[in-house]
């Protein structure tokens, strides 16, 4: 039990400031919309579309870069030589970042497709034309802050991205009114912003990394192979929500607003349990190394209970007082009385979905990436989704149908990957000095 207590405060205590990061990842966008929407309605629908559109491929890229945090804090604790990793993690986020800024370009002679308003369709391309150049700044920025957080620096990152929340604000302000510039001026504000970030934290992580320009393309390699299920892992999640939501809306205009309130909840709320993960990663890579397997089962166990503590006050308060959250958000009775069903529901999803992810990131922690991405796909595409159409139309649920059927995929992922992580863990603890069989040093063979 003191093991264990040990291992719940060091959790908690790293993940702090990996939750203030993630939270300020959110309010990043929400900034962006606030400002755009005082600007026109036609800006602020073409920045949604926008964003939507960029966001798919921003997923895709920073799931690459969380496989660095692991594999390095594996490196260290087996005392490995790790001079290279910061040299290829840049070398990796830079050429990602350009192939993705690419994609995002191309994505814009795409937009015609949508068959959007034309001039919402100018609007979008101007954005996604624009803000696909800060697509190498954040792949950047993302390398050296888990090269940090394999080491368990985490606040100035962190902190940054606080900070430079105002930053945003500001620079959209000045941009979008002061020089008029519409949505060319908010995606000149994110880029410049996104630039900036990256450029300081070089700076710092220069003084507590050791950088070279020594690569090593088999870590290159195995990072883009473990980093890439992740980033699809994180897409497939996108995609359900967005389907979600489009479907939501063909039902009314209440069940739309409703649904778009839980989403953006969800997604607030999810960001306890998806930067636990990221923490988890690092403590149980970093006790893997070791070959402690005491303490790897102890740092699961410590964020499994802490993952399942904050869904449960959450779904807690999704249960109790449904009205006064949908309230702060809403002044509209009938939204309020549909979102109180909705939230019901919501407050059972909460728990899977937290297991499931902090489940994925004690995987990570294993090098084990690839077979998650499958049950993701399979349990919210093959399952969730069937069952959530069945409740929805079938049973008449509406949106809260949907839900009930996501929550039900949710939870079949948390359990196979329980089991996964559990089968795995105990096959190294039958040989507990087997050597993985890979390119890398520290690689695990799925």
């Amino acid at each position: 039990m003191p093991a264990f207590g040990r291992s719940l405060k060091e959790i908690f205590l790293f993940s702090l400031p990996i939750i203030a990061g993630q939270l300020g990842q959110m309010l990043f966008g929400i900034g962006d919309i606030v400002v755009a929407g005082r600007y026109s309605t036609e800006v602020l629908s073409a920045l949604g579309i926008a964003t939507a559109i960029f966001s798919p491929f921003l997923l895709i890229g920073t799931g690459i870069t969380f496989a660095v945090s692991p594999l390095k804090a594996r490196m260290i604790a087996e005392k490995r030589d790790v001079s290279t990793v910061p040299g290829t993690t840049l070398a990796l986020g830079f050429l990602a970042g350009t192939v993705l800024a690419l994609m995002v370009v191309a994505s814009g002679f795409c937009v015609s497709a949508l068959g959007l308003a034309p001039a919402i369709e100018e609007l979008v391309v101007i954005y996604l034309m624009i803000c696909a150049g800060s697509m190498i700044p954040v792949m950047i920025f993302q390398v050296l802050k888990e090269n940090l957080q394999a080491r368990e620096k985490t606040l100035f990152a962190n902190s940054l991205i606080l900070f430079f929340n105002l930053v945003n604000v500001g620079a959209n302000v000045f941009f979008i009114f002061t020089l008029d510039w519409g949505i060319a001026g908010a995606a000149v504000a994110t880029t410049l912003s996104r630039t900036l970030m990256a450029v300081i934290l070089y700076a710092h992580a220069a003084r507590q990394l050791t950088i070279t320009r020594k690569v090593s393309f088999p870590i290159m390699g195995h990072l883009l192979k473990k980093g890439l299920p992740i980033g699809l892992n994180g897409l497939l999640i996108g995609l359900i929500f967005s389907l979600v939501t489009v479907l939501a809306g063909k039902m009314s205009v209440t069940a739309s607003a409703a649904n778009n309130i839980l989403i953006n909840i969800s997604s607030l709320t999810y960001m306890v349990p998806y930067a636990l993960a990221g923490a988890a990663s690092v403590k149980v890579a970093g006790a893997f190394g070791r070959r402690d397997f005491h303490a790897v089962t102890s740092y699961a166990l410590a964020t499994l209970c802490l993952g399942f503590m904050s869904a449960t006050v959450m779904g807690s308060l999704f249960y109790a007082v449904p009205e006064a959250i949908l309230s702060l958000v809403t002044a509209d009775p009938r939204v309020i009385r549909y979102g109180v069903g909705l939230l019901l529901v919501g407050a059972f999803y909460q728990v899977p979905d937290a297991i499931q992810v902090t489940v994925q990131g004690c995987l990570r922690g294993l090098e084990v990436t690839f077979r998650p991405m499958v049950y993701i796909f399979l349990g919210i595409w093959g399952v969730g989704f069937p069952v959530g159409c069945f409740f929805a139309y079938a049973k008449g649920m509406e949106a809260a149908g949907l839900w009930m059927g996501m929550a039900v995929g949710l939870t079949a992922v948390a359990v196979v990957n329980a089991a996964l992580f559990v089968r795995i863990l105990m096959g190294y603890r039958r040989s507990p000095t087997a050597e993985p069989q890979a390119l890398v040093p520290c690689a695990i063979q799925q």
